[in-house]
């Protein structure tokens, strides 16, 4: 599956996305935040209430590593 694939599938269900201020940007410049890198690894909805999502937390999501 292509990661654009990947991401579009990850999305259509309930996710940590859902009602996030930075969904549209996370969407269209490859971004991704701590909770959504949970929500990958171990399918936890934690959420935090401060997010900051980075290209670099994206990359290491759908690279297949864990980010400490």
């Amino acid at each position: 599956m292509r990661v654009k694939d990947e991401v579009s599938a990850a999305l259509t269900g309930p996710a940590p996305c859902d009602g996030c201020n930075h969904r549209n940007a996370c969407r269209s410049e490859k971004l991704a935040c701590l909770d959504f890198q949970r929500w990958v690894n171990t399918g936890s909805m934690k959420t935090r209430e401060n997010r900051q999502p980075t290209s670099k937390i994206y990359r290491i999501v759908f690279r297949g590593e864990q980010v400490a």
